[in-house]
């Protein structure tokens, strides 16, 4: 059975530029892409966390090390299951 693919307007419908923020819109994990990450990815990534580690929220290491960390977790979760 496949999934009624939503229309852009059912999507955002009840949102305003008050209501939605652009990065909650943008959010999509591996799995919704059709796309495999790699061991090496993953390695690359937790050196890349290490590096930046200290990194303050909101600048762009900061963000950068928030969307490493969101796909080491996704990651994780699918190759480590606890």
């Amino acid at each position: 059975m496949s999934k009624k693919r939503l229309s852009e307007m059912e999507l955002t419908e009840g949102m305003t530029p008050y209501t939605a923020h652009a990065d909650s819109l943008a959010t999509a994990t591996l799995a919704e892409l059709g796309v495999a990450a790699s061991e090496n990815e993953y390695r690359k990534a937790l050196e890349r966390i290490e590096a930046i580690f200290d990194a303050e929220p909101g600048t762009p290491e900061g963000d950068e090390l928030e969307q490493l960390a969101s796909f080491v977790e996704e990651y994780e979760e699918e190759h480590y299951p606890i």
